[in-house]
């Protein structure tokens, strides 16, 4: 059932990472450990940020292979639409039969489980509005967005296929990003309308594009001066992890980039053993149920069981469940789906021919 790439193989632990580390988040794993803890359960949402970068290098890698736009599109779709509508329509199947009191984030902002918010999440279109984007899953926002750069990035990779031509539209979209949220804040007193949107991310999926191209420069170099980038990037990774500084989010972003570009079979190997041996090759697998299912987990117990009294067994218990429920999403939906969407794809590429 692992997932294997090859030389990138590694992408997939990282991939593990990226997911646990969002559990953390939503389990306050460490918030028993003092303030050190509490900046290791803040980062987890920068697992998100690695998602996104992997994610423009999978655009970009898949629509450089693909034989049209069309199969591109279908495969990516696929892969990402079925356990996405699976998992939102029963925690909202959950919510409107009362198993579930509203989520937070309903409460909050005043939404509702109703058909406008399913449709509009069914839809991938729940991004334009603001105030159910995150209402049913409390994860569910990144996916429309994800859903949008598969539609966007490859006419830009079409267009721009030089370093330079990828590097603009990141300083773009990072400048558009600030003056959005300053204008969101001031008109609406909030930037969530552009917090949970696709422009404030843009700048992530294009350094994951410019991975893919200096990957491709830099995968045959000898140079010693590649192990350093190596272990620079785990040096800034574990720096945006423990130490409460701006912008780790972004430092978080750029070491998953440098390891995207540098890390290959035979250098590195102490890197590329962690990232994959069995365990996290499996974890990496079902990176996308566990990312899509541990929070519906948490309320579930927390309606359930209640409070617990460690926050380091409550990510475990957490963290168990999820991965229980997430191998059987994979066998049952995401497998199934991804071998059909490389079939249609192919039928695609054959009626092409």
């Amino acid at each position: 059932m692992l997932r294997t790439y090859g030389d990138t193989d590694f992408i997939t632990g990282m991939r593990a990472i990226a997911a646990t580390m969002v559990v953390i988040i939503h389990t306050g794993a460490f918030a028993d450990l003092g303030m050190l803890g509490q900046t290791i359960n803040s980062a987890g949402k920068y697992g998100v940020d690695i998602f996104f970068v992997i994610s423009g290098f999978t655009i970009a890698k898949t629509f450089g292979e693909a034989s049209s736009y069309g199969s591109y599109l279908t495969r990516r779709i696929i892969r990402i639409a079925p356990i996405y509508w699976f998992v939102t329509s029963v925690a909202f199947m959950m919510y409107l039969s009362g198993v579930l009191p509203a989520s937070d984030w309903m409460q909050e902002l005043g939404s509702q489980p109703d058909m406008y918010n399913y449709v509009m999440h069914l839809s991938m279109l729940s991004f334009l509005d603001y105030t159910i984007a995150n209402s049913i899953l409390g994860v569910e926002w990144s996916i429309p967005i994800e859903v949008f750069w598969y539609i966007c990035l490859p006419l830009v990779i079409h267009f721009g296929r030089s370093i330079r031509a990828v590097f603009i539209p990141i300083v773009v979209l990072a400048i558009l990003t600030a003056i959005l949220t300053y204008a969101s804040k001031k008109l609406v007193g909030t930037s969530l309308p552009v917090k949970w949107s696709p422009i404030a991310y843009g700048h992530l999926f294009f350094i994951g594009v410019l991975s893919f191209h200096l990957r491709a420069k830099y995968l045959v170099s000898t140079s010693p001066k590649v192990g350093l980038w190596i272990v620079g990037a785990v040096a800034l990774f574990v720096a945006s992890l423990v130490l409460k500084i701006d912008g780790r989010g972004e430092i978080c972003a750029l070491a998953a980039a440098i390891l995207i570009v540098c890390v290959a079979p035979g250098r590195s190997a102490w890197l590329t053993k962690v990232l994959t041996n069995r365990i996290m090759l499996f974890l990496g697998s079902i990176s996308y149920s566990i990312y899509l299912l541990h929070t519906l987990v948490v309320h579930t117990l927390r309606e359930v069981w209640g409070g617990f009294d460690s926050s380091i067994v409550h990510f475990l218990v957490v963290y168990g469940v999820t991965i229980l429920l997430a191998t059987a999403t994979y066998f049952l939906i995401e497998r199934p789906t991804n071998s059909f969407g490389k079939r249609l794809a192919y039928i695609m590429k054959e009626r092409r021919a």
